[in-house]
């Protein structure tokens, strides 16, 4: 699903400028694995509280939960 081009083009965001494809390559799927972890966690929180809706802060608890840095700008 996540592509290497995707995965590039983040690289190119934060500051890497020439990431090599076959690095791009290994890195996607597990981006991908990763991204999904969240994201399922973020469910189990949102079905927790009973609610239909899938919040920033349901992501926000995922990630706490991971140890992960929360988003900032969205709540």
């Amino acid at each position: 699903m996540i592509s290497p081009d995707s995965i590039k083009v983040v690289a190119e965001g934060v500051g890497i400028a020439s990431l090599k494809d076959e690095v791009a390559e290994a890195l996607a799927p597990d981006v991908e694995y990763r991204l999904r972890d969240i994201v399922q966690e973020a469910l189990k929180f949102m079905r927790h509280g009973r609610r239909d809706v899938l919040t920033t802060e349901d992501v926000n608890y995922a990630l706490r939960l991971r140890n992960c840095e929360a988003l900032y700008g969205f709540g």
